[in-house]
């Protein structure tokens, strides 16, 4: 076995680290950088072939761990922080008609206000029919947002159901 390419992201810092595997879809290649840009490559010859910065501008140091994304026909999806990306899959660029101008904010749509709280998900969720599948990582110690269990819509970005992790009134498990 011979190297065939590599590819330099320059995004690596003091503590950076990658904890996703790349994925190949009909010959290209996706995956993430440590500071949680997106990126295709010709998975032939390692050429990039868009790069997407959810946070053009912004230095970031702090270390993210990060499961990559997720290819569903036309879209890629990934989080950051708090948000859910949906990424035209030839381009690299969002995709304006998935939640508010190709993101959606995973403090939304919880049964209670988390706007103040921490929300987040490392993993990008997984792709069952039309809906994208995700939790996410909440803080352990009060206030904490709820971990629920969340299915979006692929196309629109709109929550179609919510699994509570802690059943609410009238919820199997709650008594």
């Amino acid at each position: 076995l011979q190297v065939a390419w590599t590819y330099e992201t320059h995004d690596e810092f003091q503590g950076s680290e990658m904890q996703a595997n790349p994925i190949v879809v009909d010959g290209v290649l996706y995956a993430t950088t440590p500071k949680l840009k997106v990126f295709a490559l010709d998975a032939a010859t390692g050429k990039e072939l868009w790069k997407f910065d959810p946070t053009p501008g912004q230095t970031r140091t702090a270390r993210y761990r990060h499961r990559g994304v997720v290819v569903h026909k036309d879209r890629v999806f990934f989080t950051q922080r708090n948000r859910l990306w949906a990424l035209d899959r030839k381009t690299g660029q969002p995709i304006l008609t998935f939640g508010d101008s190709g993101r959606v904010d995973l403090r939304q749509g919880l049964s209670r206000n988390a706007d103040n709280l921490s929300v987040s998900a490392s993993s990008p969720g997984v792709v069952f029919e039309d809906m994208l599948i995700i939790g996410s990582s909440v803080a352990e110690s009060l206030p904490s947002a709820p971990g629920d269990i969340r299915a979006y819509d692929v196309n629109t970005g709109k929550i179609r159901w919510i699994f509570h992790t802690i059943p609410h009134p009238g919820e199997f498990g709650y008594e």
